[in-house]
């Protein structure tokens, strides 16, 4: 695609964008070191050992939701209190909640599917907590991220609740891609401790659009706040530009210095055993395995959890440690043949969604039976620019949702990033014109 049809495109995706005025690390848990890849070039095997290597976010803090609600209990009245772009907030009530989640998965019986009116109901009851991850994981994985050792729940969540019903703690979960909701029960928890959990919190006016008419035009799961965000403007950069950094990265990435390289348009081209890198001038750096195959980035196991932790590492020990501000998600892990995935994350400030170009993705990764294939990775560093920008209350933003068609969407405020090199500030935006640009 030429420069100036990415350009139209970037301009597409902004119109999409519901812009109603100009521009709209708390929680770390314990840092590791661990192996991005595992190589052979000359006779001497690469290893990014731990004694070694980049210093890296454990495999826990990445499960760390975006955003998460408390229903509490209030004489006869259930209120609520929400925290989104704040990630500061949404961590520490994570702190607060991590090990009722960890015994609640840990616990979970075998599921049963609810209906939307049954999860529905789920959220508006209290005492519960609310996760949400933004993106689609599959339950393999966060189990495996949180250490928990319970195969029963299958599928992928977004979305998860604990609540309690006559004493009985319950779990419900939301696999957006089969479009069905799980339910099951917890013994190890009791109601009280869910109670404890949560009866400290303030309301603080968080509703979910299906819960008032109003709000009817949004997504029903859309959570909605009585105060508008006030979100910071970041300057993004590209932090790869250098040729230090450039030869840094290249060995990071198991690429040895003696590497056949040379300069392409636009970028460098390095070749190893016919392994290709790609390390582009704006940030964007490709890898492309031998066509005869090659073992250079071999995963332990050939599992969903294995395919994702393992770009998980390489992701954090690349990406993460030069993003500056931002931190990284997981978009989705989709099965694309038997056990072949593609996986994705993003970037995320302060609880917010970053969509970089046209692809949206900080990193894409191709699994194939436990060897990672190709990936493609956007080198941004955000920081904060010391400044804010001014969004409209989310009720006075329905009508701009109506007039453009979008009429039963989520509404998301998102960094919009070209690429370039300047500041990104946040607007609203209707999830879906994000992957259609309309």
């Amino acid at each position: 695609m030429t420069r100036g049809n990415k350009k139209r495109r970037i301009e597409r995706l902004k119109s999409a964008l519901i812009v109603l005025l100009s521009g709209s690390a708390v929680f770390l848990l314990m840092r590791t070191q661990a192996a991005i890849v595992s190589t052979e070039d000359s006779g001497t095997a690469y290893q990014a050992e731990a004694e070694n290597s980049a210093s890296t976010e454990s495999p826990g803090a990445t499960a760390r939701p975006l955003r998460m609600a408390a229903a509490i209990q209030r004489g006869g009245e259930v209120v609520r209190y929400g925290v989104q772009y704040d990630q500061e907030s949404t961590d520490s009530l994570y702190q607060q909640s991590y090990s009722l989640l960890v015994e609640a998965l840990s616990s979970a019986s075998q599921p049963y599917a609810v209906s939307e009116t049954e999860f529905r109901q789920a959220l508006s009851t209290a005492p519960g907590l609310y996760f949400d991850w933004q993106g689609e994981i599959p339950v393999a994985v966060l189990n495996g991220w949180l250490s928990v050792d319970n195969q029963t729940l299958t599928g992928t969540v977004r979305r998860m609740v604990l609540t309690a019903v006559e004493g009985q703690v319950l779990l419900y979960y939301w696999d957006e891609s089969a479009d069905q909701g799980w339910g099951c029960a917890s013994d190890v928890i009791s109601s009280s401790r869910l109670n404890e959990a949560v009866g400290a919190l303030q309301e603080n006016g968080t509703v979910f659009a299906f819960e008032a008419e109003e709000l009817g035009v949004l997504a029903p799961y859309t959570m909605v706040q009585a105060q508008t965000p006030v979100p910071v403007v970041y300057s993004a950069s590209n932090p790869i530009t250098s040729e230090e950094r450039r030869q840094a990265l290249q060995e990071q990435l198991g690429f040895p210095e003696n590497s056949i390289s040379y300069p392409a348009a636009g970028e460098y081209v390095i070749r190893s055993r016919n392994d290709t890198l790609h390390i582009a001038e704006d940030g964007h750096v490709a890898y492309e395995a031998a066509a005869e195959g090659s073992d250079r980035y071999r995963l332990p196991g050939t599992g969903v959890y294995e395919a994702v932790e393992g770009c998980r590492r390489l992701a954090q020990q690349t990406l993460g440690q030069n993003s500056g501000e931002a931190a990284l998600y997981l978009i989705s892990a989709k099965e694309n043949g038997e056990e072949n995935w593609v996986v994705e994350f993003g970037y995320s400030l302060n609880g917010a969604q970053v969509r970089i170009g046209e692809e949206g993705w900080a990193a894409r990764f191709v699994v194939e039976q436990g060897q990672i294939t190709e990936f493609q990775l956007w080198f941004r560093s955000y920081t904060d620019s010391g400044t804010t920008s001014v969004v409209l209350p989310v009720r006075q933003a329905l009508a701009a949702m109506e007039t453009k068609g979008h009429e039963g969407e989520e509404l998301l405020l998102v960094y919009l990033d070209g690429g370039g090199e300047g500041l990104v500030s946040a607007s609203w935006a209707a999830a879906r014109a994000l992957d259609t640009g309309r």
